[in-house]
């Protein structure tokens, strides 16, 4: 069995490079049509009913964000192609999607279509892709909903929810408002790459915090946050942490 495959880009080029590298190096897919717009990408869609689309976000008129909205339901895998600087990054990293960054890499590319085939065949629910509609309407706000991967399945809660992330391991405690303790299967670094843009603060090497949980500050080095826990401030961030959270000039 062959995957249908569209590839959506704005440029020309890209697309024609993308298209070979599926030849070449996914032999399971087959591309069926290449878009340069929302608006061809749309009826090509409708058209095919395509298991995979390569989507690129930034494109002129209308992007890939906006192709998304116009789908009540998504029955595709979408792969999604963004540049490093786009705003759209944090949404996509919070929203447990798939993305490549441009120029794409061969090996990214193969480990991207090898994740998309399995959520094909496992028949996974696709409520990845209604997470990722409400993020991009709440990008760099606490409103914004993260899908953290247990053991056994993805949690979903609310950026403003978390009070803070704790490194356990190779894993990461997260600790929400309402007293639950979820535990990730990611390690803490990736929550202070995913979290930076959503308020929250590295004070030490093993903890993140929401600034909007903090409640004391000790002098003698960590933070009180609001369910009462204490967070050390590491002694290299001390001084940032005073300067950044307590504005002395």
């Amino acid at each position: 069995m062959k995957y249908k495959v569209i590839i959506i880009d704005d440029e020309d080029k890209l697309r024609e490079v993308l298209d070979i590298k599926i030849t070449q190096h996914c032999p399971e897919l087959n591309v069926v049509a290449k878009a340069r717009n929302v608006s061809e990408a749309y009826s090509m869609i409708v058209e095919h009913d395509p298991d995979i689309i390569f989507l690129d976000i930034a494109m002129p008129v209308e992007s890939g964000f906006d192709l998304i909205a116009k789908f009540e339901t998504i029955n595709f895998e979408i792969i999604f192609a963004t540049g490093y600087n786009e705003y759209a990054l944090d949404a996509l990293k919070v929203s447990a999607v798939d993305y490549l960054l441009k120029p794409i890499k061969t090996s990214d590319l193969t480990t991207a279509v090898d994740k998309a085939i399995l959520r094909i065949n496992n028949k996974e629910n696709l409520k990845d892709y209604n997470l990722l509609k409400h993020n991009i309407q709440n990008i760099g706000d606490q409103k914004t909903k993260i899908a953290i991967p247990g053991s056994e399945a993805y949690q979903f809660v609310e950026v403003e929810s978390i009070i803070r992330c704790e490194g356990w391991q190779k894993y990461t405690k997260i600790y929400l408002q309402d007293g639950a303790c979820i535990v990730s299967s990611y390690n803490i670094g990736v929550y202070k790459d995913m979290l930076s843009s959503y308020g929250f603060y590295s004070c030490h090497k093993s903890h993140l915090i929401n600034k909007i949980h903090i409640r004391t500050y000790k002098k003698e080095g960590s933070v009180v946050m609001s369910d009462g826990s204490n967070v050390p401030v590491s002694r290299r961030k001390k001084d940032e942490f005073i300067e950044t959270f307590i504005n002395i000039k």
